[in-house]
């Protein structure tokens, strides 16, 4: 009988250990509370800010004054994945009417003479952002120039060249920054190679 009481009590146990594991809705991860550094965040702002990225990695929308902003519902999420793509004009890209083609594309796209390039998610959403990359793996983005996890090349305008010559403080620094931003699902179109 006591055995019997024993073998309950641990199969009681079991069944608790089991479901306080169990998350609970489908889709639902367990939040990961990562303390990021206040001083790093702060500096990692301050390099995005001083590089201007918002500019290229933000959708812009008017303004009451009129003027574009950065859209604050989509900061840092890239060219959204809604808009429709540009068409490319058959023109030289040297001419007054490529530079007129090239100033309506929103901040968020560019085209050169042979791709049509759209800035990256740099949220941290998991499935279409940064969410799942590690410092390193951030890092060594921005030193090699190469796209996580394939070798093509991040393409211009982005200037990781220059970018790759911060100190490892600054680019830490800023992938903490990110990682504390508001995660934005939006899949950004591949570059598009042009052929004319």
């Amino acid at each position: 009988m006591k055995n019997i009481s024993s073998l309950l009590n641990v199969m009681s146990l079991l069944i608790i250990a089991l479901v306080s594991v169990i998350p609970i809705g489908c889709n639902q991860k367990p939040a990961e509370e990562i303390a990021y550094s206040p001083e790093r965040i702060e500096i990692g702002q301050a390099v995005v800010e001083g590089w201007n990225c918002t500019f290229c990695h933000t959708p812009q929308i008017q303004g009451p004054d009129g003027k574009f902003i950065a859209d604050p519902k989509r900061f840092m999420s890239g060219h959204p994945s809604d808009e429709e793509i540009p068409t490319i004009p058959d023109m030289v890209i040297t001419s007054p009417e490529w530079m007129e083609f090239l100033d309506n594309l929103g901040s968020t796209v560019w085209a050169t003479d042979n791709v049509l390039v759209f800035s990256s998610n740099l949220t941290p959403d998991d499935e279409t952002g940064i969410g799942t990359w590690s410092e390193t793996e951030f890092v060594e983005t921005v030193r090699q120039g190469r796209h996580k996890g394939i070798e093509r090349r991040i393409k211009y305008p982005m200037p990781w060249r220059e970018l790759s010559e911060l100190s490892d403080e600054e680019l830490l620094s800023v992938y903490e920054y990110l990682m504390t931003l508001q995660p934005v699902n939006n899949k950004v179109p591949t570059s598009i190679v042009l052929f004319r």
